[in-house]
């Protein structure tokens, strides 16, 4: 729609009308009156002059982010006025253009304490605040942004010693009033807040998470960055996967360094990293799950009250509890409080030296590395896995015979 003014005014109401229909165009849609809107003013000669304000309307923009890309003089923080998609009349809202490449809509603002934010359901549905101050923008208006397009939520923290911190989450939204403005998704990024990334997948199942694959954690006593692990969210959910078996594309026949570090395709074959999995499996008590597939397609699972390694000063020796549950039968607590060995660092009890002279390395006879013993009651870490006559197999010993060969496994913990 076109709307024209048109009226007579003296010379010295000029500046005052000037003003007046300057704030009434940013007010609209843009801070200078660009874009969607243009403000025209002719004038006559003589002491009174004509002044003619036309100001063409087609649309509010919906968000910050579209404030900033539809008109190109409002790089500058401050309050413009957006309508979101379904929303009754437009609102005012703060628009941060100061961080990233800009267009952030401010939802939330505290720093002085000056807004009392112990408030009713009311008011928090509305908004209350100042936008230029603290503020919240309202549950309701903040389903009807949250609920046009995906959106990121980035949290800015500022502690009193002037230290800052941030978290970026990818996707952020909100549900409605008839669902209670219930937080439908906020999946993290980044950031620089520590504590802000979930130390397992039990808390991303916790947090509402119910696909199975591939996420960011990072552990309690984990120092270094986040790093990704497989969540497999059956049996209850928030299993973390540190090692998994489905073929023999992936050589699992390596050095100290690799087991240490971690190797493979997290979505197929793989093994975690014994650092990684020392860290997530000493910061709180965990049960272990394993999970078997045998050549005629029969599953069977083995349960362990607890598991957990030690730090690379101890060899990441194994520490398990007891067999409580599952069809595999317990093959793994011959091995407890056995320090781990691979083919170049050899750490099992086992003594060749008397039948031969070859290596006595267990690790160089099953071409794999494992927390072997004596000899061995299982190793899902051998080298390959081709067929059911192989004798490169993974082996469990409490299966119903005494070479039932397996085609896939998964050890995870929770």
């Amino acid at each position: 729609e076109t709307i024209i003014f048109k009226m007579w005014i003296p010379r010295k109401l000029r500046f005052l009308i000037q003003f007046c229909f300057f704030v009434l165009s940013r007010n609209i849609i843009c801070f200078h009156g660009e874009s969607n809107q243009q403000l025209f003013v002719g004038a006559t000669e003589g002491k009174v002059h004509n002044y003619f304000f036309l100001y063409q309307r087609q649309e509010y923009p919906r968000d910050c982010h579209e404030v900033l890309h539809r008109c190109s003089s409002t790089s500058s923080s401050g309050v413009y006025l957006i309508k979101p998609d379904g929303y009754a009349e437009p609102f005012e809202v703060y628009c941060d253009n100061s961080v990233d490449d800009g267009g952030w809509t401010i939802i939330q603002r505290r720093f002085d304490g000056t807004i009392n934010f112990n408030r009713s359901w009311e008011d928090y549905q509305l908004g209350f605040g100042f936008l230029s101050s603290e503020l919240w923008i309202g549950n309701k208006r903040l389903s009807y942004l949250t609920s046009q397009k995906r959106y990121q939520l980035r949290i800015d923290l500022t502690t009193t010693d002037g230290s800052s911190f941030n978290v970026t989450f990818d996707t952020f939204r909100i549900s409605d009033d008839f669902s209670n403005y219930k937080l439908v998704k906020a999946e993290i990024t980044s950031g620089t807040v520590g504590g802000t990334v979930p130390s397992d997948c039990k808390e991303l199942y916790n947090n509402g998470e119910r696909t199975s694959g591939v996420y960011e954690i990072k552990p309690t006593i984990w120092s270094d960055s986040p790093f990704e692990v497989y969540c497999n969210m059956s049996d209850g959910g928030g299993w973390t996967v540190f090692q998994r078996r489905v073929d023999a594309s992936q050589d699992f026949y390596l050095y100290w360094n690799d087991y240490k570090i971690g190797f493979g395709n997290q979505s197929r074959n793989f093994w975690l990293g014994n650092e990684k999995i020392y860290s997530l499996t000493n910061q709180r008590q965990y049960e272990l799950r394993i999970d078997f597939v045998d050549y005629d397609g029969d599953p069977y699972y083995a349960k362990y009250e607890f598991f957990r390694i030690s730090d690379e000063n101890d060899n990441f020796r194994l520490d398990v509890g007891n067999y409580f549950d599952g069809d595999a039968g317990d093959s793994l607590t011959y091995h407890d409080d056995q320090p781990f060995t691979t083919r170049d660092n050899d750490n099992d009890d086992y003594d060749y030296s008397a039948y031969s002279s070859e290596t006595d390395n267990v690790a160089h006879y099953f071409d794999g590395a494992w927390w072997y013993m004596n000899f061995y009651d299982n190793y899902d870490n051998d080298s390959s896995l081709n067929s059911p006559y192989d004798s490169d197999n993974f082996y469990w010993d409490t299966f119903l015979s005494d070479y039932n060969y397996i085609k896939f496994t998964e050890m995870k913990v929770r």
